[in-house]
C-alpha cells in the first residue's frame, strides 16, 4: 500500500457557458486567454481548411515516413487514420534533414544552442515543468540523462511568459497578455523568443482548445501553422507535444499536433503514449496531471514516482532534450537512451 499524496491544482478549464455570459474572450484553463475566433481576424494569414481524415490501408505511421517528406511543409490534407498518432513513439527514432536545416539556420542567426523556450499552458508552467532541473532533482535510475541537464542548465530556471495557466494557441499570437519586457505590438510568442534566443522550443498546447475545437475546427490548426512558421523562420526547432488528457472527447487535438509534426518534419514528443500505462493515465482529474510530490517534481528516487503524470512529464521531456542534444550538438552515432513506452 502506498501513500497517495497527489496534489490537486486549481481548476484549469472553465467555459464561457459556465460563467453564463458571452464575451470576446474565453476563460479557460487557469486563466483568461484570447478567443481564437476574435483573434483570427487580426492575423495576417490565410486560414487553412481541414478535410476529414480518410482511413488508409496501412494502420500505423512511422517516423521514416515523415523523413521522406519534402523539406518544406505542404499545407494539404493528409490521408491518415484518426488514431494514427497513438502508434508514434514517445521519443522519435531519428530527426529529419529539415530539423538539421532549421537548427543550422538558427545558429547562423545567433540562437543559443544551450537554450530552449517553454511554450504552453499550465502543464508547461513553473514550477512543475522542468524548473526542478535547475537545482532540485534526483535522477534515480536515469543518471545517464545528466549530460542533458548540464547542456541545457541555463534554460531550466529561465522564466517564461508564454507558459502559463490559461494559455492557448490564440493567446500566443496575441499582444494583449504580454509583459513589460515585450515591445509594442509584439506577440507573446515573439516576445519570448526575443528574450530567450533559443535553438529549441517545447510547444505543448491544446488542453484549452477543447471547448471550441468542435465549433470552429479550423482555428487550432490555423493558429498552430502560424506558430510553426514563425518559430521555424527564426531558426528555432519546434518540439511539438501531445497531451495526456482528452477534454475534447475524440483525440482530435493530438491528431492535429501529430499530423503537423509529420508535415513540417519536426520532432513529436508523444507524451500521451507515456501517460497511458500510468494509473488514471497520469491525471488527477480530466484536465490536470497528478503528482507524487507537493514540491519536487523532478525527484525520480521517490518510490513509485514514475506512476504519476507530472514526474513522467518531466522525465520524458528530459529524454527528448537529450535526444536532440545527441542528434544535433553531440555525436549522432552515439546510441539513444531507451525510451519509455510502458510502465511495469
Amino acid at each position: 500500500m502506498r501513500l497517495d499524496v497527489r496534489r490537486r491544482r486549481p481548476a484549469c478549464l472553465k467555459t464561457a457557458a459556465r460563467l453564463g455570459c458571452l464575451s470576446l474572450f474565453l476563460l479557460a484553463a487557469c486563466g483568461e486567454v484570447a478567443s481564437p475566433v476574435s483573434l483570427a481576424s487580426r492575423i495576417p494569414a490565410t486560414p487553412v481548411l481541414i478535410t476529414p481524415a480518410v482511413p488508409v490501408v496501412t494502420p500505423t505511421v512511422t517516423v521514416q515516413a515523415a523523413a521522406e517528406m519534402s523539406p518544406s511543409p505542404v499545407p494539404s490534407p493528409t490521408a491518415l487514420p484518426p488514431d494514427f498518432w497513438q502508434a508514434l513513439p514517445v521519443i522519435p527514432e531519428q530527426i529529419s534533414p529539415r530539423v538539421r536545416e532549421i537548427y543550422q539556420n538558427g545558429l547562423a542567426l545567433g540562437d543559443n544552442p544551450h537554450v530552449f523556450s517553454r511554450i504552453g499552458d499550465c502543464t508547461s508552467a513553473a514550477p512543475a515543468f522542468l524548473v526542478g532541473y535547475a537545482g532540485r532533482y534526483n535522477l534515480g535510475g536515469y543518471t545517464a540523462l545528466q549530460p542533458a541537464i548540464d547542456y541545457f542548465q541555463a534554460s531550466f530556471g529561465r522564466p517564461s511568459l508564454a507558459a502559463k495557466a490559461g494559455m492557448n494557441s490564440a493567446g500566443l499570437l496575441s499582444t494583449l497578455w504580454t509583459g513589460k519586457q515585450c515591445l509594442a505590438n509584439e506577440t507573446l510568442l515573439d516576445c519570448q523568443y526575443r528574450l530567450d534566443h533559443p535553438s529549441f522550443a517545447i510547444i505543448a498546447i491544446g488542453t484549452n482548445e477543447a471547448y471550441y475545437v468542435h465549433e470552429n475546427p479550423g482555428s487550432f490548426e490555423h493558429n498552430m501553422r502560424i506558430i510553426l512558421d514563425d518559430t521555424i523562420a527564426k531558426g528555432i526547432v519546434p518540439i511539438l507535444s501531445t497531451k495526456a488528457d482528452d477534454v475534447e472527447g475524440d483525440g482530435s487535438i493530438n491528431a492535429t499536433v501529430a499530423r503537423l509534426a509529420m508535415e513540417y518534419q519536426v520532432p513529436l514528443w508523444n507524451f500521451w503514449l507515456a501517460a497511458q500505462p500510468l494509473p488514471r493515465h497520469g491525471m488527477v482529474d480530466p484536465e490536470h496531471l497528478d503528482s507524487v510530490s507537493y514540491a519536487n517534481f523532478t525527484d525520480f528516487s521517490i518510490p513509485d514516482s514514475l506512476e504519476y503524470g507530472v514526474q513522467m512529464h518531466n522525465l520524458t521531456a528530459l529524454q527528448m532534450l537529450d535526444f536532440l542534444r545527441k542528434q544535433l550538438a553531440g555525436n549522432p552515432a552515439v546510441g539513444n537512451l531507451p525510451t519509455i513506452t510502458a510502465m511495469p
